[in-house]
């Protein structure tokens, strides 16, 4: 049976992401045995796009689906396929939270699945405002979260526009910092980079706000500079905040913030 995690008895843990999240749903534990489900979708929820974020998701041995029953067959072990039937009834929820809905795997603590909708993104026009993220933003976010996070199970869910992830516990406290930062971008450009330390050998992050009248191109032209000339490769640029954030040691984020600077940001 499913249980709710009350957000204030989260696991220890998981202290610095409760405070972000709305709640958390921790299955008891089937144990790790070989099994397969049948999971009908929700009415008006896409087959398609719900297989592709069940393959980039869960941990299963095979996936199938069925268009006449409008169901999904998930073959893997029994802790993972409670964690997909989880996800299709968070995906085809119309009202995805914006505070985000988490599920922990009942062996590990430390592996965490999050679905959030209604993501912010700074608007091109002018600085200080934000608005809705679009399916082109989600699938950027997506990117930008799997090389900054080094967390490859993300996914942007198009039909009720949310993104998903799967990681430890400073992969979701590091993504839900980065998106607070750029669905709230500062109102007045300044030179100074917003920075960030996490707890991992590379360490160093810093978003880079731009004018909001610098092309798409421009930013590629930097990040392609960023990582010709340092050893910066944990680098993207965000467009619709007319940002850079990048990832990596103290020097080496000091020698990319010295490239970006004289860009003319």
């Amino acid at each position: 049976m499913t249980s709710k995690v009350a957000l204030l008895l989260a696991l220890p843990a998981l202290a610095s992401s409760q405070a972000s999240l709305a709640s958390w749903t921790r299955n008891s534990d089937p144990g790790g045995g070989l099994a397969a489900r049948d999971i009908v979708l929700p009415q008006g929820e896409s087959m398609r796009e719900t297989v592709a974020a069940l393959r980039t998701i869960v941990k299963t041995q095979r996936i199938s689906s069925d268009q006449k029953s409008q169901s999904i067959t998930v073959e893997g072990s029994a802790r993972e396929l409670d964690l997909a039937e989880w996800l299709v009834g968070e995906l085809g929820n119309p009202h995805p939270s914006p505070n985000g809905r988490g599920y922990i795997m009942p062996q590990d603590s430390d592996d965490l699945t999050l679905v959030i909708g209604e993501v912010q993104v700074g608007a091109q026009v002018s600085a200080g405002t934000a608005r809705v993220a679009t399916p082109q933003d989600l699938n950027e976010l997506a990117n930008a979260i799997h090389v900054l996070a080094d967390a490859p199970r993300t996914t942007a869910y198009a039909p009720s526009s949310v993104l998903v992830w799967r990681g430890k516990v400073w992969q979701n406290d590091f993504v839900l910092w980065l998106l607070h930062e750029l669905a709230s971008p500062p109102k007045v450009i300044s030179t100074a980079p917003i920075s960030h330390v996490i707890e991992q050998p590379s360490r160093s992050v810093r978003i880079f706000y731009f004018a909001p009248e610098t092309t798409v191109q421009n930013l590629g032209q930097t990040v392609s500079t960023v990582r010709l000339k340092t050893r910066v490769q944990r680098v993207v640029a965000i467009d619709a905040d007319r940002a850079i954030v990048l990832r990596g040691t103290d020097p080496e984020a000091a020698a990319a913030e010295q490239i970006i600077s004289a860009a003319g940001h």
